[in-house]
């Protein structure tokens, strides 16, 4: 059984873009920035959607159990994320 490997490409100054220091630089900012990481992770197997199924999209507690993040973060990232 062999294991699949995928790369997750991000630019070379994706951490000096603007947004990011923005997130970064908020309370919490550093969890948010760990959440957006592993959404990206995520979407890799999707090609680039959260869902759970052809279907059904993740909601909040969906995230926050598949990333390991507390749900109020959750909440708060989303919005940060939608705002920026």
């Amino acid at each position: 059984m062999s294991k699949k490997y995928y790369w997750l490409k991000l630019h070379r100054d994706f951490f000096k873009r603007h947004d990011i220091r923005i997130i970064e630089g908020l309370e919490n900012g550093k969890d948010y920035l760990l959440f957006y990481m592993k959404l990206l992770v995520e979407s890799v197997d999707h090609e680039g959607e959260l869902r759970f199924s052809e279907t059904i999209p993740y909601n909040e507690q969906m995230l926050a159990t598949i990333t390991n993040t507390d749900v109020d973060h959750v909440r708060s990232a989303v919005k940060v994320f939608t705002e920026l």
